[in-house]
């Protein structure tokens, strides 16, 4: 197949606007892949590149790139060296180019290496018609998941997969998710799935709705002045055994560590640069254990389509909105107002 000379893409221009224009498609080099988007995503970090100053973002030269880091396609050409994937494979762009040769890229933990690369920041994003990627970055998607469900799949239920490890959820532990955006919501499902009790816990009625179709047992407001004491009701009075916080407020991390039973886990996902922890209440008296979580390990690929498959776990069903990319500005919208689930993007 020979791409176009031109593709469709998203840029953000900071300042809470975006816009569709036109990009140059290139041929891909010695170990690159160039990938078809057939559907793509709109990712919570997606909202902190949105949310930036436009000045920011054009002296930092992102703004020049088109914005994402979720895709599913399929393989449309191939560079010299590569022999897999194929051309016509159908495959999952993971998220984040590392060197390739540091030991954390040869552990599949391309996110730690020095040199890491993002795209958005370095490189043109998945939020466009065709994608340059090193071939190591691809992921197969098997023929039974259809491309909606491998843009899940390539940032947030795997993100949600990560974070859940960490948390070992099972059905003697019960887990609270602070933040229900699609993370919060991917983690709510399947936690459930492995059989833990899950609660979730977010200002929006509307997610708090999608958390409790998603298998939450109780789903609270945040800015209930009883939240810790109703939380550590719903624990049995112990408090809980793990919570997840996907949001990335300082208050959510706070009321998350405080609802902790002594020995707990907080896995902290939400990106944030402010916090308010005691450590001596909090942490020293409890002996909690703090744990960070970010994306999941490419080897954790094959581990999560089997978990995904053996329970049945329909994650497609967090899909509340669907777009074609001339309506981005219509989609960053409704994302930044989080009262929707998962966002995608329909190339084809």
């Amino acid at each position: 197949m020979t791409a176009a000379s031109e593709m469709t893409c998203v840029r953000c221009l900071g300042d809470h606007a975006v816009s569709v224009g036109r990009a140059a498609v290139h041929a891909p080099g010695p170990g690159e892949m160039r990938v078809r988007t057939v559907t793509s995503a709109i990712c919570g970090s997606d909202l902190h590149h949105y949310r930036t100053p436009q000045t920011l973002r054009r002296e930092r030269g992102w703004i020049r790139y088109a914005l994402g880091h979720e895709c599913a396609g399929g393989v449309d050409a191939v560079g010299p060296g590569v022999t897999s994937p194929a051309v016509g494979d159908r495959v999952v762009v993971f998220g984040i180019v590392g060197c390739g040769h540091c030991v954390h890229c040869r552990r599949g933990e391309p996110m730690f290496c020095a040199d890491a690369q993002h795209f958005s920041r370095h490189r043109h994003g998945t939020n466009a018609a065709y994608l340059i990627a090193p071939a190591r970055n691809a992921m197969p998607l098997p023929d039974d998941m259809d491309f909606s469900v491998g843009a899940l799949l390539s940032c947030n239920v795997g993100t949600a997969y990560g974070a859940l490890r960490k948390a070992a959820p099972s059905g003697e532990r019960m887990l609270a998710v602070f933040g229900l955006g699609p993370v919060g919501l991917s983690c709510v499902m399947l936690g459930r799935a492995l059989g833990a009790p899950m609660l979730g816990v977010d200002p929006s009625p509307r997610r708090r709705a999608l958390a409790l179709e998603h298998g939450a047992l109780a789903a609270l407001d945040s800015s209930d002045p009883d939240l810790n004491a109703r939380l550590l009701d719903l624990a049995g009075g112990e408090g809980l055994a793990a919570a997840i916080d996907t949001s990335g407020q300082a208050p959510a991390r706070a009321a998350a560590i405080d609802a902790l039973r002594v020995h707990g886990t907080f896995v902290e996902v939400g990106v944030g640069r402010e916090t308010t922890i005691a450590p001596t209440e909090q942490l020293i008296f409890k002996e909690v254990t703090l744990r960070g979580s970010w994306l999941y390990k490419q080897h954790e690929w094959e581990s999560l389509l089997d978990c995904v498959r053996r329970h049945r776990i329909p994650i497609a069903r967090l899909i509340t909105h669907r777009f074609r990319p001339h309506d981005a500005v219509e989609a960053f919208q409704l994302a930044n107002s989080a009262a929707a689930g998962k966002i995608l993007f329909d190339w084809d």
